[in-house]
């Protein structure tokens, strides 16, 4: 296993966003565990919090996503979805009306996703970004998640401990 820091593949994954955006998708769990499915590949994260914005922690590549994609079939892609005045207003207006709100949300789900590139040069006033699929406990999904929980845990906590022995002192 070959973990890197998160930084390096957030930049990575958000570079092959760019190129093909439909098609991926992203779950998470309250323990800090990211499954990000591109196209073609795959990653797996764990993230330490280091404050509300801000984390650091460990990923790596995965090649073989058949046994996860069944996780996340039927599941619109995710991505960013850039809206237009209308499709924002509508969206402010119904967000009491849970009936009219979902059937909304489903309706700006069906639009394509798109590279952050061309949110910056048309500069909508909202962008729907999503969906992330919450997961009780990504290493329940099968054995091999599980150990690499495990595996990717470790790394983390040395990441930790390296970028932030002040931090990492009071954990001792």
């Amino acid at each position: 296993m070959n973990a890197e820091p998160v930084e390096l593949l957030i930049s990575r994954i958000m570079n092959q966003y760019n190129k093909k955006p439909e098609g991926w998708a992203i779950l998470t769990d309250r323990r800090g565990n990211v499954l990000i499915f591109g196209p073609k590949t795959g990653y797996r994260l764990k993230l330490l919090p280091l404050n509300p914005q801000e984390y650091t922690g460990v990923g790596i590549k995965i090649d073989n996503l058949k046994e996860m994609r069944r996780v996340v079939e039927g599941v619109p892609s995710y991505g960013f979805r850039p809206l237009s005045n209308t499709e924002t207003e509508e969206l402010l207006n119904t967000a009491h009306q849970r009936y009219t709100l979902n059937k909304l949300i489903n309706k700006l789900l069906d639009i394509k996703p798109v590279p952050t590139g061309e949110l910056k040069k048309k500069r909508p006033k909202a962008v729907l970004s999503g969906p992330v699929v919450a997961h009780p406990n990504l290493s329940a999904i099968s054995n091999s998640q599980k150990e690499l929980e495990a595996k990717l845990a470790v790394e983390a906590d040395k990441l930790f401990r390296r970028k932030y022995p002040g931090r990492a002192e009071i954990y001792r």
